[in-house]
């Protein structure tokens, strides 16, 4: 009442059940004010308020919209929170509680930000902590809202101990302390393949000049070490992070060391992990990998990969997974199975999420629909293609015939987001959504060879589009890359070696266009397992 003054405010809650007890506390005391209440305007924003309480699922919901003010979390269905969000943009719904993961997703920017609390409860720490700084400027860029309004308010509630950092962060005057440390492997292994860290001396000076190590000597107790440690045991303790760190990249291939560590060279491993900017656990998973993997097995690799462990299982989309799993159409390619072989009725871990969620969106024609699930999906896969990719050039260089040839095939399939096998193939077209690919499919087109010979007028006729649609995506063709002929005959013995010729004929001219196509051709032998050529 104080600062938002009739306009729209965002009370974020660290917690789903505080910005529902919040909801309902200040619907509370707005409803005991009667015709006084402050977040009610007009009786046209009651009765929109009221007949959009009729259509809600959720009943604490419900009893706070009919008082203007609403909460948004993801315990409530993907339908309710539609239903908030459109009240909250229209300006009905003047007040709305929510958890902090609002401030990175939808764009519901408000007058007023309030946030009720600067920690939450960290699950691995078993403690609350503050806040992160860019979590809490995020927060904070939601009030404002151009062209609405020329100036925004935030109200950040706080305990007195920590009062000075919000102070801090409001003159910009606040300390950085580096994140180097967690990340130190990743980045000595950077330095040694860009050549210019090749022995262990030059590992210490490294990390002694990076910030790290003055942020160490400044603030000791927040990297776990003891205020007023000696100059010598810090360098000590230096050199010893810079050993453990080489012997791991030694251990697992990435570098090459002699054996006292004094002298240090790239491989190829730690050349492609640096290229394709991994992170070292996900490096490790990669190099552990058998060299007869199947695609089920680089796709379990992928859900467990580094880059993608920010996903969490939530309890209220487990019947959705669990679901989508039992898959009784045969929509889908993989399922998650127990250790019997079955499909698991219940999804249980986060790895197991990933797993579906991206098997149900390679379908072409995914059941998830869920905002914070899409997006959770398109990280996935855009992450995943970039390991599949490295995965790729690593079985290569192993010359590891199925593991490479899955890897290639995987890191396409993640990036048109379709199996190679899909019915929906077209929708790699620009211009060819999931509905026109379903009713072109009807009509007996679902590859690129049955549209290149379709007449564009039935084309229109079966989609239901207008001229000159039907030329459009014909034309779309041409954005391919050409086809080629692969012709292979033995040319016999020579030197008692068996000798193959591959010949490759352009089959169309590519059509001059900004965009490189390359290919990469494997010969291998599936009895050995082997490339032969690359």
């Amino acid at each position: 009442m104080q600062h938002s003054r009739g306009k729209s405010a965002l009370v974020f809650c660290s917690t789903r059940k505080g910005a529902q007890e919040a909801a309902q506390c200040l619907s509370q005391t707005a409803g005991s004010l009667g015709y006084s209440n402050p977040f009610m305007k007009s009786m046209q924003q009651y009765e929109h308020l009221r007949e959009a309480s009729l259509t809600c699922s959720d009943k604490q919901l419900q009893s706070c919209i009919v008082h203007g003010v609403g909460f948004h979390n993801g315990g409530l269905c993907l339908k309710d929170r539609s239903l908030v969000e459109g009240l909250f943009l229209k300006g009905d719904l003047q007040i709305l509680c929510t958890t902090n993961t609002l401030a990175h997703g939808i764009n519901l920017p408000a007058h007023t930000v309030v946030i009720k609390s600067t920690q939450f409860f960290n699950k691995e720490k078993g403690s609350y902590v503050e806040y992160e700084r860019s979590m809490v400027l995020q927060m904070c860029g939601r009030a404002g809202r151009p062209p609405f309004d020329d100036t925004g308010t935030v109200v950040i509630m706080t305990r007195r101990e920590t009062v000075h950092l919000y102070e801090n962060l409001l003159s910009g005057c606040e300390m950085v302390e580096s994140q180097l440390l967690p990340c130190a492997v990743e980045h000595l292994n950077a330095e040694i393949v860009q050549l210019t860290v090749s022995d262990i001396t030059l590992a210490i000076e490294w990390l002694k000049c990076s910030y790290l190590y003055i942020r160490i000597k400044k603030n000791p107790e927040h990297y776990g070490i003891k205020r007023g440690i000696p100059r010598d045991l810090l360098e000590k303790q230096m050199r010893d992070i810079c050993v453990e760190k080489i012997h791991e990249l030694g251990e697992y291939g990435l570098i090459w060391t002699d054996g006292d560590g004094f002298s240090l060279k790239p491989l190829e491993p730690g050349r492609l992990m640096t290229k394709f900017y991994l992170k070292f656990d996900t490096m490790k998973l990669i190099v552990k990998a058998s060299a007869c993997c199947s695609l089920e097995d680089l796709l379990h690799i992928i859900c467990r990969s580094a880059e993608i462990s920010w996903i969490q299982l939530r309890r209220n989309e487990k019947k959705t997974l669990n679901d989508i799993n039992s898959d009784k159409e045969g929509r889908l390619r993989f399922h998650v199975v127990s250790e019997n072989g079955k499909k698991k009725k219940r999804i249980q871990t986060r790895e197991d999420k990933i797993f579906v969620l991206v098997n149900d969106c390679l379908t072409g024609d995914p059941l998830m629909h869920d905002l914070s699930l899409n997006q959770e999906t398109n990280s996935i896969c855009s992450n995943g293609c970039r390991i599949a990719k490295c995965m790729k050039e690593y079985f290569i260089y192993k010359r590891s015939y199925r593991s490479a040839i899955n890897s290639m095939l995987l890191a396409k399939c993640l990036d048109q987001k379709l199996w190679e096998s899909s019915l929906f193939l077209l929708k790699q077209l620009p211009g060819i959504g999931i509905v026109t690919a379903k009713a072109l499919k009807t009509a007996g087109v679902d590859s690129f060879e049955s549209l290149a010979t379709a007449d564009a007028r039935k084309l229109e006729s079966a989609t239901g589009r207008n001229y000159p649609f039907g030329n459009q995506i014909k034309e779309s063709l041409s954005s391919l890359p050409p086809k080629i002929d692969i012709q292979i005959e033995d040319a016999g013995n020579k030197q008692g070696k068996s000798t193959i010729t591959v010949t490759l004929s352009r089959q169309s001219q590519a059509v001059r266009s900004s965009k490189q196509n390359y290919v990469d051709m494997i010969v291998g032998s599936e009895e050995d397992n082997m490339i032969l050529f690359h």
